[in-house]
Formats: structure tokens, sequence, C-alpha cells
């Protein structure tokens, strides 16, 4: 079977662990621009809430546009070392330099330091998508397994959890010891140091990982026109991302939340940094319970879980007002374990909805689909960041300065109101999710009979 590895070949634990371990490197830069890029714009370099988050959504749009063409640049490409693996060995020092200059303050001001941190911005995330589509698609061809896609995605998280620890653990120690009274240089050479980290890292997922020989047996579409094709029939794959559009509206607007949370409502800045590491620790024994919960119920019911988990937790939130540091981790935790279950149901998923367009049409567009998927991920993330940097400017907020109670209220407010919308438009959207059941393994049989007959596309 070409386009993935045969579904009978089992990958290893090395092999798995050395694809995988390439979420660590990419955390140490997303995890970073997730937790602390939109802080570190208001908090450090001096703008304003809503000028941060209309950066901060721009550069997402750009990021999510140019997604699927980069997709469609690598499911093109063929080289001795494959399709996937030479973007992320050469990519590793672009994104590193790009990363650095995205927490680079120049002694500008006003109009030109808000152009400086959008074109730092819109730089970092084309260097990160050169390296990331590629690595994202290497988990639908490096196998066809969905149970194994599922310990692959398992994986991944618990690395991107490590990774997450990383930076909400070290980033403000960093700050602090490099800083000499200036957060702007701290926080610069904090993303040094995980640059050059997560520059040692990425060449390891290319030593490490193989993509199977190209043979021409799967067929990926040559023109824009065959790739609509291909995407118009994928039901599934138009569900998942979707549903998980929805769900990022929760783990953004949450996420962008603790710092202020505890810096202005609880009056513990420290409890900030404590909450987002404790969060970040909680995913390793999170996610293999995610995992097996999955092979449980299967992934869609899972995902259903994650939304029922989330909303529980935002309806006790908001009928408390929790003051205290303790109060506030244990929500921000309830709230990661239905954050997690969430994003390993989409990593899970996604790969499986390759298969499923493949058996649809008759052409094969992995990176294209992940492409595609990221696309509208980093729109919903863009979006979301830009609603809640410009809410949160409407309801009062002054960065460093002391909150009234209005402002106060209105930010505890965003954090429930809007995940909330997020987490049921998520759910209902999944029920129209096609792949139930054993289905996914009934269609990659098919796809492996066709080949084996000679016929590529459904009769």
């Amino acid at each position: 079977m070409v386009g993935a590895v045969n579904a009978g070949q089992r990958l290893g634990a090395k092999r798995i662990i050395g694809f995988t371990v390439g979420d660590y490197a990419f955390n140490l830069y997303w995890q970073s621009v997730s937790l602390y890029l939109l802080f570190f714009y208001t908090d450090a370099v001096g703008l304003s809430a809503a000028t941060a988050g209309l950066i901060y959504m721009i550069a997402s749009i750009f990021d999510a546009a140019i997604d699927p063409i980069m997709g469609a640049i690598a499911d093109r490409t063929r080289t001795r070392w494959g399709r996937y693996r030479p973007y992320i060995l050469g990519g590793t020092p672009l994104v590193a330099i790009a990363f650095m200059l995205l927490y680079y303050r120049p002694p500008f001001e006003g109009v030109w330091l808000a152009a400086w941190m959008l074109g730092a911005h819109i730089i970092f995330r084309l260097a990160y998508t050169i390296v990331s589509i590629p690595f994202t698609a290497l988990s639908a061809r490096i196998t066809s397994d969905s149970g194994e896609r599922s310990v692959v995605a398992g994986g991944r998280i618990i690395f991107a959890t490590l990774a997450g620890f990383t930076v909400a653990y070290f980033t403000q120690p960093l700050a602090e010891r490099f800083g000499d009274d200036d957060p702007a240089t701290g926080f610069f050479w904090a993303a040094a140091i995980f640059a050059v980290v997560a520059s040692i890292v990425l060449p390891i997922v290319f030593f490490a990982t193989q993509e199977p020989a190209e043979t021409g047996e799967d067929r990926s579409p040559h023109n824009l026109g065959e790739y609509w094709v291909a995407l118009r029939e994928n039901r599934a794959l138009w569900a998942m991302v979707l549903a998980a559009c929805a769900g990022v509206i929760c783990s953004t607007a949450i996420g962008k939340s603790i710092l202020y949370y505890f810096k202005y409502y609880v009056g513990d800045e420290n409890g900030g940094r404590l909450a987002l590491t404790l969060a970040a620790a909680s995913g390793l024994a999170v996610v293999p319970c995610w995992v097996m919960v999955t092979k449980w119920i299967g992934k869609r019911n899972a995902w259903f879980a994650a939304v029922v988990l989330g909303l529980m937790g935002l309806a006790t939130f908001a009928m408390f007002d929790v003051r205290s540091t303790a109060g506030a981790i244990t929500f921000f935790l309830w709230m990661q374990v239905a954050g997690l279950g969430i994003a390993f149901g989409f990593w899970s998923i996604l790969p499986d909805t390759v298969e499923y367009g493949e058996w649809r049409t008759g052409l094969r567009t992995e990176s294209f689909v992940f492409g595609l998927g990221q696309f509208f991920l980093k729109v919903a993330l863009g979006l979301g960041a830009g609603l809640y940097g410009w809410l949160l400017e409407r309801i009062g907020y002054r960065a460093n300065m002391p909150q009234t109670a209005e402002t106060l209220a209105n930010m505890k407010l965003l954090m429930t109101a809007l995940p909330a919308v997020g987490l049921v438009l998520a759910g209902a959207i999944m029920i129209f999710y096609p792949l139930r059941g054993r289905m996914h393994e009934q269609i990659v049989r098919e796809i492996a009979e066709r080949r084996s007959s000679g016929r590529v596309s459904p009769e």
C-alpha cells in the first residue's frame, strides 16, 4: 500500500518516539505564542490590547491562508528523502531565527513599533508553516492503522505537553534572569534559548522517520480543480475541521485569560505561572487517559465526552466568584483536561479523513488535508485572539494598572460565554461526522484491494 505504510507494518516504539518528539520542538514555539505572546505585546512591549489582538489576528489569518498552499507544494515534492522530511531538516534554522525576531522589541514607538511586531509575526508564521505542515502530514503517511494513529497522536500530545510545561515553567524566570528590569529583553533571550533547544530536536525527526517509497500507485491531485474534487466529497474532513474550529474558541479565550486573570482578578501574578505549569504537567497523566477512553468508546464519542466535561467546568466556574489561587488553578486544570481531549481527538481523527477522501474520490491529499485543517484552526485562533483582545479593551482593560470591578466582572464573562458557545458548536457539528465504529478499517482494506487490482478510483 502506497501513500501510507501498510496497516500491518508496525512502526515500533523507536520510530514512534523519533517522530512524536518533533512536537516537543514545535510546541516550544507554539505554546510560547499561545500562552505568552499576547501578554508580551501588552505588558512588555506596551501595545494596546486591541492593537495586540489585531496583530495576532492578522498574522494568524495569513498563516492559515498559506497552510493549504504549503500542503499542495509538499504533496507534489519528490526527493530521495521523501516528500516531507527535507522541509523539516532544511527549515529548522529558519524557524529558529524567525522565533527570536518575534520576541525582539526594536527602538520604535507608535505605528512603527506595531508595524515591526506585525512583520516579525508574519515572518515567523511563514517559517513555521514551511516546517510544520510537512511534519503533521507525516502522521498520515507513516501508518494507515487507525489504532496506531491514536498512539502516535497520544505521543505527540505528550511531547507537546512537555513543551508546554517547559514554556510555562521557564519563560518568566528566564525573562527575569536576562531582562535587567527590561521585560522585553528578557523575553527575547528566553525565546533564543527555546529556539536552540528546538533546533537540536527537529533533526531527530528527519533521521528517525522513514517515508514509503514512491511507486505511482497513489494519485495526488495535479491542479486546484482536482484538489477541490478531492475535498468536496470529504464529509469527514469538513465535519472535523468545523467542529475543531468551534472548539478553538474555547481554548483561545481560556488560554489567553490565564495570565490576566491571576494578575488582576486573583492578585497573584506568580499564580498564573503556576497554573500554566501544572496545566501543562497534567497532560502527562491526562493524555494516556484519553488514549484509553478513545480505545474504549471510540474517537467520536471521546470527543463528545470532552465537550461535556468542558461545559461542566464552565458552568461551575460561572456559579462561583473564584478569587483564590487554588480555586482558579483547579478550574484551569479542569478545562485543560477537556481541552486535551479535544486536541487529542483532532490529531487522532484528522489522519483518518485522508483515507475517507481517497475512498470517496480516488485522490490522496495527505499534506493538503493537514494544511486545510490547520488553515481553519488558525483562522479560528486568529479571530478568537483578535476578538478577545478587542473585547478586553472594550471592557476597559489597561495594562499594568488596577482594573475596575466592572472590568473584572466582564473579564470573567469573556472566559465563560465565548468558550461555552464554542463547545456547544463543537459537539453539535461532530454529530455529522461519518466515520463510526470500525468503518475506517473497512475503508483502508477497500483502498488496498483497489490498488492490488489496479483500480485506483471508486466505481
